[in-house]
């Protein structure tokens, strides 16, 4: 599966999220996931299209669970160690 179909997945799943602990858990799982079927070449790709997405966003679009579950995952990403994406 390509990075930016992944990205599509995850984002579907974010918006549901009702927390940061959930925000948490989708991002690692879908890490984690690429790594699983062995496509590790794919984790940069996904992780910048999904942050690339993230920083696009407006708050007018989303409730506040989601606007701030969605900002959540942009921190969080931020936090994930680029040199582990390689």
């Amino acid at each position: 599966m390509a990075a930016d179909k992944y990205v599509l997945l995850v984002i579907e799943e974010l918006k549901s999220a009702r927390d940061n602990s959930q925000v948490e858990i989708i991002i690692s799982v879908a890490i984690a996931g690429i790594e699983q079927t062995g496509y590790k070449g794919m984790i940069k790709p996904f992780v910048l299209g999904l942050q690339a997405w993230l920083e696009n966003l407006s708050p007018i679009n989303w409730n506040s669970t989601q606007w701030g579950c969605l900002r959540y995952a942009n921190i969080y990403l931020r936090k994930y160690p680029m040199m582990e994406l390689v």
